[in-house]
């Protein structure tokens, strides 16, 4: 067998396998390698939440005088012909919270039981909290999703999100229905 014996290996021979190594090294640290997240994107919800009052049959609720730190990242209004049912409109809004947690409103005078189960999938009984001298109902999701909601009329509000429930206790007290 021809060939060099063990132990006489030369400089050259290290560096080609060092080089190999460094190639398979880069090549794992591409493949795990991930971009950082997406800067938040924060949107002005004014136009939408105009739009929703004039074309919703109930007020659409404005969160006012949230604390510091809240950033509005989504919202928009379902008209009937978007919901796909007659009188049937949706508004939303989407937070991000101070502690970058997700938090949204939901509003909408169709089927409450879908409204709630698209939020949270099946949803789960878990009490009631008082917010602003009203009576909120607790649910938990299948999805780890929590949410309150209630009922007003023919309209039920959600708030719901992954923040915690003292979070979406803030939101909700900062609802207010927009004047007609």
């Amino acid at each position: 067998m021809a060939g060099r014996r063990r132990g006489f290996e030369t400089l050259g021979d290290m560096v080609r396998s060092l080089g190999l190594v460094l190639v398979v090294v880069a090549v794992l640290v591409l493949i795990t390698l991930r971009p950082p997240g997406e800067e938040v994107r924060v949107v002005d919800y004014a136009q939408t939440l105009r739009l929703a009052g004039a074309g919703a049959p109930f007020p659409p609720a404005d969160a006012v005088g949230l604390p510091e730190g809240w950033r509005a990242t989504s919202a928009y209004f379902d008209p009937p012909q978007r919901t796909g049912s007659p009188g049937v409109v949706r508004w939303h809004i989407g937070w991000l919270t101070p502690r970058d947690e997700y938090a949204a409103v939901e509003q909408g005078n169709g089927d409450a039981a879908a409204l709630l189960e698209e939020q949270l999938g099946q949803a789960q009984p878990a009490g009631a909290s008082t917010v602003g001298g009203q009576a909120w109902q607790r649910n938990t999701g299948t999805n780890g999703r929590r949410a309150l909601t209630l009922a007003s009329g023919d309209v039920l509000t959600v708030v719901h999100g992954t923040a915690d429930w003292g979070e979406l206790e803030q939101l909700a007290a900062a609802l207010r229905p927009l004047p007609s």
